[in-house]
């Protein structure tokens, strides 16, 4: 159970806090308000497990992104079928989807670049989604800015092993 003033990670809105616990027998929930445009989300405690999880500590953001490293940059070419699954990782709880869908966005964001086009909509909207949800967790757990979390992330997302 959450408390008060607890950080959580919302499966579509991203970071939030726990603003108010009500504990009544049919009607309890979380009041949350999320990091990045402060909306007010109401969540019925039984459906929480399913949409919320705490936010990540700074060892285990660190573990996730060197990690990510081993993440494919490989994505398909049919709109429909990324379409599909970019879907499914934004609305994942798993930090390790987040990262993967990043990781495929700039890549598809490099391949435009070399072609001289630029990312399609729904790409973009996929990759302000991810960009958001992950920079704010990355920003306050290891207390830096968004700007410096989206940088540490990119990096990290374009870097290439070396064996």
């Amino acid at each position: 159970m959450f408390e008060i003033g607890d950080y959580v990670v919302h499966n579509g809105h991203g970071l939030c806090t726990i603003l108010e616990v009500h504990l009544e027998d049919e009607n309890s929930f979380y009041k949350l308000e999320t990091y990045h445009n402060k909306m007010l989300i109401k969540m019925p405690l039984e459906k929480a497990n399913a949409f919320l999880r705490p936010m990540l500590n700074k060892s285990m953001i660190q573990k996730a992104l060197n990690d990510a490293l081993l993440l494919s940059n490989q994505y398909t070419k049919d709109n429909k079928e990324r379409k599909i699954l970019f879907q499914q990782l934004i609305v994942s709880n798993d930090i390790m989807d987040t990262l993967h869908l990043l990781k495929m966005l700039y890549h598809i964001a490099d391949d435009k670049r070399l072609e001289k086009k630029t990312l399609g909509s729904f790409d973009s909207q996929f990759l302000q989604m991810a960009e958001r949800k992950l920079n704010n967790e990355v920003a306050v757990a290891l207390e830096i800015t968004k700007d410096e979390a989206n940088s540490l992330i990119s990096d990290r997302l374009k870097a290439e092993l070396v064996y």
